[in-house]
């Protein structure tokens, strides 16, 4: 409650300040203060971004799944490959059922990266083992953008499409009959493997979307009850009857994943190897890189944040921004494809992802974002960042291994390529900054 109402007197300070350095008259219940002050903003602090590599990213609970492949001129060659489990029908099959096909379908999100307009091939695979955690999992049960199962070497199915995500709804690819008969003969026969959907699950593990050797974009799919696999039959009677028996993923938490992976080894982002070592921008061409489901992200710290400590002045912190702005020529100039959400999390001398910087009622932060479409001049995120400079001041010493890490939204590291290249040249217009907003008084 303390510090609320301190930074309620000092926004109303704030705001009588704007009167030409007349003097003030404070009124504090009873008391009354007479006090010159004057509200300046410091900026000269020294921003450092560098980049890290996280060892591995959940992509377990993510709401789609990414397959393709593509070129990226900032990250290199980029892979995704997509694992999904599939539920079973709940189905009572006559003996006189003729099968027709077996076909797996899946809706785009709409989202897509690299060029759609170049012939894509997707080819489904059978997994033969259980995508489940391992049993040494640390805390929390998930899969990641590193893990990787067997699967059958020849596909189940194969589709050479150009791809309209913004324009078709859904993708189908028909089926090895093999596997379509199967599934009847085992449904009519009532077999073990289709008592319980954990029998199922022993029997058929899921499946995996592979790109392509030739692919130049990776396609992002909803995970959700559209990806399904149908079996079609039909019987002959007076008419023919057509029947179809759905196989839909059922969404439960951690049955699919995506595989990521990059090759920047011909690029200087191919020094961003593990968690534990930043890469300063300097080294990357003053840049500092983000990109979900890959893993890089972006350290800032302040080695010249103690100063604050030495000023003699009376002062009241106000506020404190960081602002951060992309690098001109790294995103659409017309259109963004920047992501609009970012937050912050400690960190510390190890790059380990602490607590995220959260305001009172304990809720994550995000950067406001603005983008500016006519001039190309002011897109940036403005990041506040009051808590945490007033948390490394609190105690009189400031740690100069403590920073911050930009990220994504953790739902959003899971299923996206989206990605940042922060500008960290040293000219004022692209420079990183932390805006210190003070109230001065005597």
């Amino acid at each position: 409650m303390k510090k609320k109402a301190i930074i309620g007197l000092i926004a109303w300070l704030f705001l009588l300040s704007c009167h030409d350095d007349e003097s003030l008259m404070v009124s504090l219940g009873d008391n009354y203060i007479n006090n010159q002050t004057n509200v300046a903003l410091i900026d000269s602090i020294q921003v450092n971004l560098s980049t890290i590599k996280l060892d591995s990213i959940p992509t377990s609970e993510g709401d789609y799944l990414l397959c393709g492949s593509y070129y990226d001129k900032e990250l290199g060659n980029i892979d995704a490959t997509a694992y999904a489990q599939i539920g079973m029908p709940s189905a009572d099959i006559d003996d006189d059922e003729i099968f027709d096909s077996i076909v797996i379908y899946m809706n785009y999100s709409g989202m897509s990266y690299g060029d759609t307009l170049l012939p894509q091939t997707i080819n489904v695979h059978r997994v033969r083992d259980d995508i489940e955690p391992g049993d040494d999992y640390d805390d929390e049960p998930y899969l990641y953008n590193t893990t990787n199962f067997n699967y059958d070497e020849a596909p189940l199915g194969s589709k050479t499409i150009v791809p309209k995500p913004n324009i078709h709804d859904t993708l189908s690819i028909r089926l090895n009959d093999e596997l379509g008969l199967e599934f009847l003969s085992y449904l009519r026969d009532e077999d073990d493997e289709f008592e319980y959907l954990s029998d199922f699950l022993d029997y058929f593990q899921g499946v995996v979307l592979v790109p392509g050797n030739e692919n130049n974009s990776i396609l992002s799919f909803e995970a959700d009850s559209s990806f399904q696999i149908r079996l079609y039959t039909h019987q002959v009677e007076l008419t023919k009857i057509n029947n179809r028996y759905t196989f839909k993923f059922d969404g439960t938490a951690h049955n699919h994943f995506n595989h990521v992976e990059n090759d920047a080894s011909e690029l200087a982002l191919a020094q961003a190897i593990t968690q534990r070592e930043d890469i300063a921008s300097g080294l990357l061409d003053n840049q500092a890189f983000l990109s979900a489901s890959l893993g890089y992200t972006t350290r800032a710290s302040f080695p010249g944040i103690s100063k604050i400590l030495e000023v003699d002045l009376k002062n009241l912190l106000y506020k404190a921004e960081l602002v951060l702005k992309p690098m001109p020529g790294t995103y659409n100039n017309l259109e963004s494809n920047l992501p609009e959400e970012l937050i912050l999390y400690y960190t510390d001398e190890k790059n380990n992802v602490l607590s995220n910087i959260t305001d009172d009622d304990g809720y994550s932060i995000s950067a406001s974002f603005y983008f500016d479409e006519f001039y190309n001049e002011y897109t940036q995120y403005v990041f506040d960042v009051t808590e945490y400079v007033y948390s490394e001041l609190s105690d009189g010493y400031v740690d100069p291994e403590d920073g911050l890490l930009i990220m994504l939204p953790e739902t959003e590291y899971g299923g996206t390529l989206d990605n940042i290249v922060f500008d960290a040249r040293s000219l004022s217009q692209y420079r990183p900054t932390l805006n210190l907003y003070y109230v001065f008084y005597e």
